[in-house]
């Protein structure tokens, strides 16, 4: 995978490497899969993807998985013949600065929603925000079309390029260019809300063990937080995050209290664990003392 250290500054003139940015853009977006069962599964609500553009107040994409399909289609003829004929290239040109404004939209509402959960509030309003924003803001949900609409982006970026290699050979740097800063937003902007949404859900492990089952005993919220957990986890996968390093530097602890959550079972038998530890440790010690105070009694006999 090709790294944003890897490619050159946008705004040096030059020379550009294009086949590196045309691999970091192939390689954005590693699967769409999750995505497209979140918003258009048999679990999905109807019209999921109409409501979340119309709440990041972006413009109406239409139908964004037959876009996709245009698009993927556009990239095969590309890699099957070397290039795209006119007649395909006209079928998806006007896609691309719809799909990046889109792109910008979702990713401001995303961190948006992000906004109102600070850790200054205490960890009971934190979880209600964070109920909301899953809820009602549908945040994973934005996730997941952040990523499908990205995935499409980048496919568009990469059959732009080829056009201006073989057919507007003047607006290539300028092509180039725009690439380019389009993928330094996604490692910036895509990993820093990754980061920020791991982190927001992770707070709800604070406290002791005994709280922290508490705040998972009811339903509605170990359902919410854990569906929250998964949306995240695709969004990781989906950018590979792992392999871009955004994890890099995270609070260790970040993934022990996304852990937690997986399994409400898991944090009962911790707690459960550690309690029997505790009666344990204590019962040994008292046995010791025991064991002490009868010593003497003999040697007094």
């Amino acid at each position: 995978m090709v790294h944003m250290n890897d490619l050159p500054n946008p705004d040096v003139s030059g020379a550009i490497p294009e086949d590196a940015i045309v691999r970091a853009l192939a390689g954005v977006v590693g699967s769409v899969e999750a995505a497209i069962v979140r918003l258009r599964g048999d679990d999905a609500e109807p019209d999921t993807v109409e409501k979340v553009l119309a709440a990041a107040g972006a413009p109406d994409l239409g139908d964004v998985v037959a876009h996709h399909n245009a698009l993927t289609r556009a990239i095969a003829i590309v890699d099957h013949r070397g290039a795209l004929p006119e007649k395909e290239w006209i079928t998806v040109a006007e896609l691309g600065p719809l799909l990046s404004s889109v792109v910008q939209r979702l990713r401001a509402h995303a961190f948006e929603l992000l906004g109102p959960v600070e850790p200054e509030i205490t960890v009971s309003a934190h979880i209600a925000l964070l109920l909301t924003m899953a809820d009602d803001g549908r945040f994973g949900e934005t996730l997941q079309l952040l990523v499908l609409v990205e995935d499409a982006t980048t496919m568009w970026q990469r059959l732009r390029i080829e056009r201006a290699r073989t057919a507007e050979p003047d607006e290539r740097s300028e092509v180039l260019s725009a690439a380019r800063i389009l993928l330094a937003e996604h490692f910036e902007q895509d990993g820093e809300l990754l980061r920020r949404g791991r982190r927001a859900l992770a707070r709800l492990a604070e406290g002791t063990p005994l709280e922290v089952v508490k705040r998972l005993s009811s339903p509605r919220t170990m359902r919410t937080l854990a569906r929250l957990r998964e949306d995240l986890e695709d969004f990781r996968s989906a950018c590979r995050a792992d392999a871009a390093g955004w994890l890099v530097d995270e609070d260790p602890e970040v993934a022990d209290a996304l852990d937690s959550i997986d399994s409400p079972l898991k944090s009962v038998g911790g707690v459960l664990g550690r309690g029997l530890a505790k009666v344990s440790d204590a019962r040994h010690r008292a046995g010791e003392s025991d064991g002490e105070s009868e010593e003497p009694a003999r040697e007094r006999d």
